[in-house]
């Protein structure tokens, strides 16, 4: 029993000293359990931090260099220290190294902004949408708006520069044309003769009115910018005040209208204005404002007043020589009819007796009758003249070849040498009067043994020249224009110059022009050449 006790007793102490070892052995196993536990977390927490940390660097990473606007951080040297792909590509660098190895003063247009920035940093720490004018690496002037922060150090220096820019060039660009445009415009308002203005329906006043009022009316800007509409108004001639009322209705309507009126100026005198003009009405229909550009038109209408007294008076003068010119007709054919008719009948008796006298009497009698042929040749001169200022020509086509030979038939006896061929030109029926009265001039004053040669040649296209030339005494080059306007000057005798006029007036009414030369140029004694061009006729 004492040993089956006392092996009961071993068995025990055994199972107490095992059970004694293996309490400790389980809270070790546990807390180390516990601590790897909270290690796995810890490192999870770790990694998460870490992930997220990655994450939010990446999209910095992303955001610095995907961004549109240059972001850049430099040093208060100049040295760049970062900068992202919009930066380098804003000026010009085909990368951000090439960027980064450039100072930022190197980018300033005025290097004395540089110092300026950084003195606005040292003071307020921050430069907000500013704009300034920099460089690109090639010259090349942009500019710029920065958004820039200063960082300073523990003793207050300025130690980084971290910031934004973005290239408002185009905006820049358009601003500054706008701005030009505006002066442009304001320069052409404020110099111009006629005045502009914008009236505020709603306020019952001007807006703006330009300087020129002034000159206009004599009030300023400033005085005429405080009339109500009824002052207005009542400064409008009483004349046209209903006819300004009917037209601003109107205009309400349609959008824009035209007045001509009498405004009192301020000097106490009307004056004419011209005013087109616009009305601009909200949504609704309702005029806000009127605005348009007055024009002083006194002047104007002054001369078209006295344009309309003019053309009365010229209507009154054209009746008066309406009636003269019936009357000198009548007189005309008063002395082309009558006159004409008697001086025949005198011709006929001074005929009859020259054939009956003898010795000084037949002298006397042959003198008459000279006397009388050139007074009917003066008859028949006067009619011709008078024929062709009756009316437009009517003008054909006329055989020149045939009317020159004709014309020559009637001198016989003098030497007349023909250069021309068969041509057709545009004239009429006294045609025959310019070589008649030419080669009669040639005769008359060539002197004896006279020669005339005619000759027509092709000028430019559709043109003629003719030439009546002669060998005799010439017209001295002082007479050479004179000559076809001595009838009209009264620089002649009786009968003196009527040929030559005649001539003058009907190659003006053929659509040409007469003149006078030297038949041997440099030599007027060798005889004279009257030239002229004639309108060749088309042919069928």
């Amino acid at each position: 029993m004492t040993e089956t006790s006392s092996r009961m007793g071993a068995e025990e102490r055994e199972q107490k000293t095992s059970a004694m070892e293996e309490g400790p052995v389980h809270e070790c196993i546990a807390a180390i359990l516990a601590e790897n536990e909270a290690l796995r977390r810890e490192n999870a927490l770790l990694q998460s931090m870490k992930n997220a940390l990655e994450e939010g660097e990446m999209r910095y990473r992303r955001l610095f260099e995907d961004a549109l606007t240059g972001d850049f951080i430099t040093a208060p040297d100049g040295r760049i220290i970062a900068c992202n792909p919009a930066f380098a590509r804003m000026f010009g660098f085909s990368s951000v190294e090439g960027a980064l190895s450039t100072n930022v003063r190197d980018l300033y247009e005025d290097p004395g902004d540089r110092d300026r920035l950084l003195a606005q940093l040292r003071r307020g720490g921050r430069v907000v949408n500013e704009g300034r004018t920099r460089k690109r690496r090639d010259g090349t002037r942009i500019h710029v708006v920065e958004n820039v922060v200063g960082r300073l150090g523990a003793d207050g220096e300025l130690i980084e520069i971290q910031g934004y820019t973005y290239d408002d060039s185009e905006r820049k660009r358009v601003e500054d044309a706008l701005r030009e445009s505006e002066e442009r415009f304001r320069a052409v308002l404020e110099n111009s003769l006629d005045s502009a203005y914008r009236r505020n329906l709603q306020a019952d006043c001007y807006d703006y009115m330009s300087p020129a009022i002034e000159e206009i009316l004599g009030f300023t800007p400033e005085e005429m910018a405080v009339m109500s509409l009824e002052e207005v108004m009542d400064r409008i001639h009483p004349d046209d005040r209903s006819l300004v009322k009917a037209e601003l209705n109107t205009a309400a309507a349609s959008g824009r209208g035209l007045l001509v009126y009498r405004f009192l100026a301020k000097g106490g005198e009307y004056r004419w204005l011209e005013d087109h003009f616009t009305v601009i009405s909200d949504s609704a229909g309702r005029p806000l404002f009127r605005g348009g550009i007055v024009r002083d038109i006194t002047g104007r209408r002054r001369a078209e007043e006295a344009i309309a007294r003019s053309a009365a008076e010229l209507a009154r003068v054209h009746r008066d020589l309406e009636s003269a010119h019936r009357e000198a007709n009548l007189y005309l054919d008063i002395l082309t009819h009558d006159i004409g008719n008697t001086e025949n009948v005198s011709n006929l008796y001074a005929e009859l007796l020259a054939g009956s006298v003898e010795g000084e009497a037949a002298r006397y009698a042959a003198n008459l009758k000279r006397s009388i042929e050139k007074s009917i040749e003066i008859l028949r001169t006067v009619s011709k003249i008078r024929r062709i200022h009756a009316g437009p020509p009517d003008l054909r086509p006329i055989d020149l070849d045939a009317v020159v030979r004709a014309e020559i038939a009637h001198f016989p006896g003098i030497p007349i040498r023909y250069e021309g061929a068969p041509r057709t030109v545009l004239a009429d029926d006294l045609l025959c009067e310019v070589f008649t009265n030419l080669i009669g001039n040639a005769v008359k004053h060539g002197g004896p043994g006279v020669a005339v040669i005619i000759r027509v040649e092709a000028e430019e296209e559709g043109l003629l020249r003719v030439t009546v030339a002669d060998t005799g005494r010439g017209v001295p080059e002082e007479r050479k224009e004179e000559i076809f306007h001595c009838y009209e000057r009264k620089q002649r005798g009786v009968g003196e110059g009527l040929g030559l006029y005649l001539v003058r007036i009907l190659i003006d009414r053929y659509g040409g022009r007469i003149r006078v030369e030297d038949r041997i140029p440099g030599y007027p004694g060798e005889g004279a050449a009257f030239s002229f061009l004639l309108r060749e006729a088309e042919r069928s």
